[in-house]
């Protein structure tokens, strides 16, 4: 298949490209300008540098050489578009209202893009902080979102507003929910990272009780779930994209000292946590193992690499 990325030098973004291209597919990666040197490590010979504003211009590839912006993919079109690019999705900015408002603007952008270039099926982004803090194992069929940050809520009126846009545009929506991907990375901010610097120089990482339920999964199985997703003519709405193997955070953590710095203290409670606002991550994945997909990383080996 020919597939179109946007997002494409982020941590997720560059472990899809790699996914891909291992699989035989052909990929373009649509980057924002300022991002074209980061874009240099995918390996793949198309790279489209284009701002999200302007993402309706592209459209076919014919009209992407007449205006001579890069790119070394047949003439045949597109059959999939992934839409991984997002702004503020981390620190203070996912609580700014505009920065999310206008994420659903570029979703808009897009879904009209992957028309322009002859796609069928579109490939969101989604986000179990759709869901906010809810108790208990989540269902795509039967959970009702009630999210409590502009994050989650931007995420939620994108899956509904490019739903039915896509429909209007006689595209196949797919919106995988993510869930709490970890691998290899540089400058990781997320508690995984913090627990591993931290033990490493011989420190007591302070954190929450960690009572709550959650889901890791590495890198290379949200990879090969997302690849099935495009893969699969039947694949169509939402999928959880997370691993089934969800415990109590502490035991992630107590897992991750183990491996890092046997006996080192863990200081649980350092950090207090609003319950109202604390995720809860047990997730059905019922629904995307029907496609085929199997966790094949277990959280002890994955955790090695970090």
């Amino acid at each position: 298949m020919r597939i179109i990325i946007t997002g494409a030098t982020g941590f997720l973004g560059k472990a899809l490209c790699r996914e891909l291209t291992e699989h035989g597919h052909e990929v373009t990666a649509v980057v924002r300008p300022e991002s074209l040197e980061k874009a240099q490590c995918l390996e793949i010979k198309n790279v489209i540098p284009l701002p999200l504003e302007d993402l309706e211009r592209l459209k076919d590839l014919e009209n992407i050489k007449k205006r001579e912006v890069p790119s070394g993919a047949s003439q045949a079109g597109y059959d999939v578009f992934f839409h991984l690019a997002w702004n503020g999705s981390g620190g203070e900015a996912r609580e700014d209202y505009r920065t999310q408002l206008e994420n659903l603007r570029y979703m808009e952008k897009a879904l009209k893009a992957a028309k322009n270039c002859g796609c069928t099926k579109f490939i969101g982004a989604g986000s179990q902080a759709e869901y906010g803090a809810v108790h208990g194992k989540a269902r795509e069929d039967a959970t009702v979102p009630a999210p409590f940050m502009m994050y989650g809520a931007a995420k939620l009126a994108c899956l509904h507003m490019g739903r039915v846009l896509a429909g209007q545009l006689g595209i196949s929506f797919v919106w995988p929910r993510i869930y709490s991907v970890y691998g290899p990375r540089e400058n990781d901010p997320t508690l995984l990272g913090y627990v591993a610097r931290t033990l490493r120089e011989g420190k007591t990482p302070e954190i929450s009780a960690c009572e709550n339920m959650w889901d890791f999964l590495y890198i290379t199985d949200f990879t090969k779930a997302m690849r099935l997703l495009a893969e699969n003519p039947e694949a169509e709405g939402v999928y959880h994209v997370a691993s089934g193997d969800a415990r109590k955070l502490k035991e992630f953590v107590e897992l991750e000292r183990d491996l890092i710095r046997p006996w080192a203290e863990l200081n649980f409670g350092a950090r207090k946590a609003d319950e109202k606002r604390t995720f809860w991550l047990e997730p059905d994945v019922s629904r995307i193992e029907k496609l085929g997909f199997q966790c094949e990383v277990p959280f002890a080996q994955g955790i090695r690499c970090l």
